[in-house]
């Protein structure tokens, strides 16, 4: 009997529980003021755009799935090596077309000289036959023909003549043959005439060197 009583005063001094608190209505559901006729100001504020500029446009979220945008970037990337890559191309075509230029320009060069040095040996041997012909008036006119058409095919293709008569002698243009009394150092004697190509030496000319006069006799020798 006495341990009833301890556990009903051991319940009543616990503290009762508290009531429910009602449940708050939705703002949708709160009861609206009486109309006085007056609008009641309703601000919105766009968190989107908390803490950037104002006038900056909005951006909207990227609500692509992860591995879209991982699919995306893949893309970028693929697109900027492609890129990159027809650059190259591109230059290496360049290059490539000027080298087979420069080849083809070197090629042709070559030949053209090859080709003018023959005509330079043609009119050489009409030029000497024209000396053995002057007996035959008519031949040697046949052959003079021959040597102008050949003249002016040289300079049509940029040919000019090289005649070092009483000129110094000049390694760089000239071949010397042999060597006669004359002026020391000077051509004396031009055996076949030299050729510019343009600006560039074609054929050098061939000549004859001068050795100086001849040293005057002692006094009192005999004379030959």
């Amino acid at each position: 009997m006495k341990r009833a009583n301890n556990d009903q005063t051991m319940e009543d001094t616990r503290t009762p529980p508290l009531a429910p608190e009602p449940d708050e209505p939705p703002a949708s559901e709160l009861p609206l003021p009486a109309s006085s006729g007056h609008k009641i100001p309703v601000s919105v504020v766009d968190r989107r755009r908390v803490g950037q500029a104002e006038g900056a446009e909005a951006s909207e979220p990227d609500t692509k799935p992860l591995y879209v945008q991982q699919l995306e970037e893949r893309v970028r990337r693929v697109e900027a090596a492609y890129k990159h890559q027809v650059a190259e191309l591109q230059e290496e075509t360049r290059k490539s077309r000027e080298r087979l230029l420069q080849d083809l320009e070197k090629r042709f060069a070559e030949k053209e000289r090859a080709l003018l040095l023959e005509v330079l040996g043609l009119l050489d041997d009409v030029g000497r036959a024209c000396a053995l012909s002057t007996a035959v008036p008519q031949v040697a006119e046949g052959l003079e023909l021959i040597a102008s058409r050949a003249g002016q095919f040289l300079k049509s293709h940029g040919c000019r003549l090289l005649d070092p008569s009483g000129q110094p002698f000049d390694p760089s243009t000239m071949e010397a043959v042999g060597l006669l009394d004359g002026p020391e150092g000077q051509v004396v004697g031009v055996l076949q005439p030299g050729y510019f190509l343009g600006e560039v030496l074609l054929r050098p000319a061939r000549v004859m060197v001068g050795r100086g006069a001849p040293a005057p006799p002692p006094p009192g020798s005999a004379q030959p």
